[in-house]
């Protein structure tokens, strides 16, 4: 048996987790994860709708599964909590076969809050290296980012806009680099720090 299973809505965030995960168990009280990453057919609605359905083909596989989506655009923004939805899936699970074994990462807005790290390698990644301000004082001079804030209020948005900025075309491997580069020590996002409890309650090293 695997040890670990994850559903994600799209190509985006297979090479995000694909780049994360084996990083974690450097900088995370997280030994090595043997894990495979599949996506959901219906990205992030069908990700919320019918996880369970999709994963009770493996419930016999591995040791646990994970549920990653993005809140923005799974049809539930204006009907559900983050954490309401995470609990809907969880419990679709429980019931599939998984029982204690599940979790559901919903990220809001969407996966680009993780990509917003105050790196230089970011600013790598997008091709920034040109320019003459940095990529978070432009944010900022846009009106993208609060003065004081750390991400923008639209982050897919605000990191398109980057991406056009440099002729830089949006690809996956840009989110992957990312992944794989900069540091995640400060990350505050409330789902990546789900994320990594998780892993860290199921995976914790001896």
């Amino acid at each position: 048996m695997k040890d670990l299973i994850v559903a994600v809505a799209d190509s985006y965030q297979e090479e995000v987790i694909k780049a994360l995960l084996p990083r974690l168990s450097l900088t995370h009280n997280i030994s090595t994860i043997d894990f495979d990453i599949i996506r959901n057919p219906g990205h992030d609605s069908g990700s919320y709708n019918n996880s369970h359905n999709l994963l009770r083909l493996f419930v016999n596989q591995y040791s646990f599964c994970m549920v990653i989506l993005d809140y923005e655009g799974s049809g539930i923004e204006s009907k559900k909590s983050r954490e309401e939805a995470e609990r809907d899936v969880e419990y679709k699970l429980t019931l599939n076969g998984w029982e204690d074994r599940c979790c559901c990462i919903v990220i809001e807005p969407e996966l680009e809050n993780w990509m917003w790290i105050n790196s230089p390698h970011v600013e790598d990644a997008i091709g920034w290296d040109n320019q003459k301000k940095s990529l978070y004082n432009w944010a900022r001079e846009k009106g993208f980012m609060p003065r004081n804030g750390s991400k923008p209020l639209r982050p897919k948005e605000t990191l398109e806009r980057a991406l056009r900025s440099t002729r830089t075309a949006k690809s996956a491997s840009i989110y992957k680099r990312i992944a794989q580069q900069a540091s995640y020590k400060d990350c505050s996002d409330l789902a990546f720090l789900k994320l990594t409890r998780t892993l860290e309650n199921w995976f914790k090293k001896k």
